[in-house]
């Protein structure tokens, strides 16, 4: 039997998933929670732990593999479209003098969370760790893993409640972007821990990031504030 059209199949799957998470939202927004918590339900309902669980063959016919990388790509766009929106109308403004507030309250809220989660590490290793995987990088990765912040559902939580553009909302999102990066960097230095074969392999690797980032901030950066100011005189003039 062939399998199906991933087009077609798309314009199955699409709709089912939009329609079940509006469903999710509208039920939470009745029950007083903030919509995203809805959308998560039904995405864990949807998916392998339930659905595919309990009537593997719905599930797979509802998300072939055909359509699985296309549905990613697409729900990956959709993220990056909603978190460039979101720091779009990011006022900075805000955070004016909160330099030292923001940076303490990031930096406890991701260095608690990453030593619990090393205890917690400590404890799964010996049942849950993977054959040929060394309990150092093992605990790393979890402890980072657990101290990670979930950025885009903070930002829609805090778009659902009207608070995206007040002082606190900006306050939270600087300290969850500040968290994300630094837990991000971490486990850029734990993943090129797994894939390098020794502490050299793993410092080519962190110097090379090192220099992305660099490049990034040195050149990419200015040459994108130069056009976005040309851009702006642009439209001034046109304007008047």
């Amino acid at each position: 039997m062939s399998s199906p059209d991933p087009i077609t199949q798309l314009l199955v799957t699409v709709p089912v998933v939009i329609l079940g998470c509006q469903a999710g939202a509208r039920l939470m927004r009745r029950c007083g929670q903030p919509p995203v918590i809805g959308e998560i339900t039904v995405g864990i309902l949807l998916g392998p732990s339930l659905l595919g669980s309990l009537f593997p063959q719905a599930q797979h016919w509802l998300f072939p593999d055909s359509v699985l990388v296309p549905l990613s790509a697409l729900g990956t766009v959709g993220l990056l479209t909603f978190m460039f929106l979101a720091g779009l109308e990011l006022d900075l403004g805000a955070l004016r003098g909160q330099g030292r507030a923001t940076l303490a309250v990031s930096q406890t809220s991701m260095w608690l969370p990453l030593g619990l989660g090393a205890v917690l590490a400590l404890a799964m290793y010996g049942p849950l760790a993977p054959d040929g995987v060394g309990k150092p990088v093992f605990v790393m990765f979890i402890a980072v893993a657990m101290s990670i912040t979930a950025f885009p559902v903070l930002a829609r939580i805090l778009d659902d409640r009207g608070l995206h553009g007040t002082p606190v909302g900006a306050l939270a999102m600087a300290c969850a972007a500040v968290d994300d990066v630094t837990a991000w960097c971490l486990l850029a230095v734990v993943m090129a821990t797994i894939a390098s074969t020794g502490l050299l392999g793993a410092g080519v690797t962190a110097l090379a990031a090192a220099g992305f980032v660099v490049v990034l901030l040195g050149v990419v950066r200015p040459l994108l504030g130069r056009r976005a100011h040309l851009a702006e005189r642009h439209a001034d003039s046109v304007a008047s």
